[in-house]
């Protein structure tokens, strides 16, 4: 027969799989030990250090700090929060309640008047010392009148709108020649409303107040006359109006999203944890070092476990025996006499597919069957040799004696160390080798093998004991 020698070993993981899940009491074992010793270590250690009085001192003090910083930060964001609220609020009812902000720009009236100033100022020819010229000066003061906020009250309680709304729709302003920087002695007033006979009313309410101004004014700056020189009402496009209104709304919009932006800020804010006498921070250190010695401890097991099976040169399982030296997988035992598996054991040698048959009469017919159909008539006798153990081959040897009739059952031992077994190999027809997983070596097999069919007699097939 020739054995493969050629095989390539390949790891099975399904098999390294299960071969880790059958050390599960000795990771079970070792991540409580790592567990216990690191998670002591770190709660003794904690315990001693939280226990000294300069710590507690250094910790309380700490914690003050930590409590002033916290304490300043939270008023000042409530603080923040309830300004940008009140912003907020004052922003909603602005832009409801304005009527800028509400009259369309593409179609706004205009109302404009523009008032002639004239003084007394004349230049002296030849003069070093000129008269003073007034004429900036009562300007400002008609343009500070009429922007007066008792003034503005009056036409507001006129024209039945709020004040602070009908400022923002009257412009005066103080007309200049083209380079800007000589008073033309202009005084122009523009009224902008959404309607064209409010504008109107506005602008003749303004003109009506200016004789009562021009009396006080006449009398604390200067002797001077006002007229009208222009008047128009008209609608118009005001994109500068558009403009406004759209960063008044973008306004509204920041101001909210700052608020949210405070708010979340607020939520996140934790309050510094007092300086307590409690251990509980030692007792959470402890657990997490103890599960982390618990992973690490499961973890070394596994890898070593990993290591010494890729490594190890051991029977692992009749499938492998089958595949490395194509060789007949007769049947697997049970050791009998052994340690009765626990559940999990039990469960994991059934999902592995170990020990499915615990009737040995049933298995030993069933190799006795497998060794008639594949020995055939040509075989007479046969030798039971093997690494696993003097007491398993004999109980081979005994139960295959009554089995096969017209073949006689020989023990050989094992063929490298047994001088006996080796010089019964001439007398046998085949050869039926007996190995044991955790005991028997694969080189070993090999050997054995190898000087069978040195002698030229037939290897029938394996019986595994698991």
């Amino acid at each position: 027969m020739d054995y493969n020698d050629t095989y390539e070993q390949e790891i099975d993981l399904k098999e390294l799989m299960f071969a880790v899940l059958h050390k599960w009491k000795t990771i079970l074992a070792a991540a409580v030990v790592l567990a216990l010793i690191l998670g002591g270590y770190k709660g003794i250690s904690g315990y001693r250090h939280e226990s000294d009085q300069s710590v507690i001192d250094k910790a309380q003090e700490n914690y003050e700090n930590e409590l002033e910083f916290y304490n300043k930060n939270l008023a000042s964001c409530e603080r923040e929060i309830e300004n940008l609220e009140k912003d907020i609020t004052r922003q909603q009812e602005y832009l409801e309640d304005s009527v800028l902000m509400n009259i369309s720009p593409y179609d706004i009236w205009e109302a404009k008047a523009e008032l002639f100033v004239k003084t007394d100022y004349e230049i002296m020819p030849d003069m070093v010392y000129q008269n003073i010229d007034l004429t900036g000066t009562v300007l400002q003061s008609y343009r500070s009148a009429l922007n007066g906020a008792d003034f503005i009250e009056k036409i507001s309680n006129n024209v039945g709108m709020e004040s602070q709304y009908l400022q923002e729709l009257v412009e005066i302003t103080i007309g200049r020649d083209d380079n800007n920087t000589k008073l033309n002695n202009l005084l122009i007033i523009r009224v902008r409303c959404g309607e064209e006979a409010t504008a109107q009313k506005i602008l003749d309410d303004i003109l009506d107040g200016i004789p009562q101004f021009r009396t006080q004014i006449q009398s604390v700056v200067g002797t001077h006359t006002i007229s009208e020189v222009n008047r128009s009402l008209g609608a118009k496009v005001d994109l500068a109006l558009a403009e406004l209104q759209r960063k008044e709304s973008e306004r509204l919009t920041t101001l909210n999203n700052a608020l949210n932006v405070k708010r979340d800020e607020l939520t996140k804010m934790e309050e510094p944890a007092p300086v307590s006498a409690s251990f509980g921070g030692v007792i959470k250190s402890a657990v997490k070092y103890a599960l982390i010695g618990g992973v690490l401890g499961a973890f070394m097991v596994v890898f070593f476990v990993c290591v010494g099976f890729v490594m190890s040169d051991r029977v692992y399982s009749g499938k492998e025996l089958k595949y490395r030296f194509k060789v007949k997988l007769l049947g697997t035992l049970s050791v009998a006499g052994s340690k009765k598996e626990g559940k999990i054991d039990a469960w994991l040698s059934r999902m592995e597919g170990r020990g499915q048959n615990n009737d040995m009469n049933v298995e030993y017919g069933l190799i006795a069957a497998n060794i008639s159909n594949y020995a055939g008539t040509t075989v007479r006798s046969l030798l039971i040799v093997g690494g696993a153990g003097e007491e398993l081959l004999n109980r081979v040897a005994s139960e295959l004696t009554g089995r096969l009739s017209g073949m006689k059952v020989i023990y050989g031992g094992n063929l490298l160390n047994d001088a006996e077994g080796l010089k019964k190999l001439p007398e046998c027809d085949g050869v039926i080798l007996v190995e044991q997983c955790g005991k028997s070596l694969y080189s070993n097999v090999e050997l054995e093998i190898e000087k069978t069919c040195d002698m030229d007699k037939k290897v029938i097939g394996c019986v595994v004991f698991e």
